[in-house]
């Protein structure tokens, strides 16, 4: 399901990152620049917090609290699972509820690929 970053937090959802992600300031800092000239759709791909959980990973939340399978709020928690780098760049930029920010709700994560965090 796509939707807009500013329609998921409208519906109180909550997003949140995996614990240590792998972070390339430099591709941080070249995701800005491009930013400010790019008009088109920026895409970010996230899993439900519970999926994420039971995969054996962990997550924070925006506040920096682990986020649990007990969490009363965990139907509404989202992990951010692709591209981090764009992610952070978006919050840097407070560019994050533009109507060009769409994130995509994945079922499960890929088994094909690799996941770094």
């Amino acid at each position: 399901m796509k939707k807009t970053y500013k329609q998921w937090i409208t519906e109180d959802y909550i997003f949140c990152t995996p614990v240590n992600p792998k972070v390339d300031m430099m591709m941080v800092g070249s995701y800005r620049c491009n930013l400010k000239v790019h008009t088109r759709e920026v895409m970010l791909e996230a899993i439900s917090a519970e999926v994420f959980l039971r995969r054996g990973y962990k997550a924070t939340d925006p506040d920096g609290i682990s986020v649990t399978l007990l969490d009363s709020d965990l139907p509404k928690k989202l992990v951010i699972v692709e591209d981090l780098n764009l992610y952070l760049a978006l919050q840097q930029e407070t560019l994050l509820e533009d109507d060009n920010v769409v994130v995509e709700i994945l079922n499960d994560l890929p088994r094909a690929k690799r996941w770094s965090f």
